[in-house]
């Protein structure tokens, strides 16, 4: 069994706004300092995957000193371009609302996932492009910030 990386903090948040009441979890690298980038992290897979995805999302939360918003999606439950899209794209919009909440920095808000989130974070960067949002850095290739235990 592999252990979680520590992180100071992890909170669930109920979204209302997207499909479904949109459950997300929160994790923080530490409880005080500057305000730090916030990634928004996509992952369309199963409940079975949802225990690999919580340390995924606890690597990458310590190795990169960044605030993690998860966002799952189930596969094929939706149309993806004209569900799950513009799902994610309120996800990141409250993201942007509440950085300050979360002692986020919204001036550097980053989009990624990793195997078909991939997909869903480039088409939510490009929406936020098309719709004139400040540049957001897109992380298509995440393996670079996995810590092997």
């Amino acid at each position: 069994m592999t252990s979680s990386p520590t992180v100071c903090r992890v909170a669930e948040v109920r979204l209302r706004r997207t499909i479904g009441s949109r459950s997300t979890r929160i994790y923080w690298p530490s409880p005080t300092g500057p305000p730090r980038p916030l990634l928004a992290l996509f992952d369309i897979g199963t409940p079975s995957d949802t225990a690999d995805f919580d340390v995924h999302c606890r690597n990458i939360c310590s190795a990169s000193d960044f605030i993690v918003l998860s966002v799952r999606y189930a596969p094929a439950s939706w149309s993806f371009r004209s569900v799950i899209v513009p799902d994610a794209m309120s996800v990141l919009q409250w993201a942007a609302d509440h950085a300050a909440e979360l002692n986020a920095d919204p001036a550097r808000l980053l989009v990624g996932g990793d195997h078909a989130g991939g997909p869903l974070a480039a088409a939510v960067g490009e929406l936020a492009h098309e719709q004139g949002w400040p540049p957001i850095l897109r992380i298509h290739d995440l393996r670079q910030l996995r810590r092997t235990p």
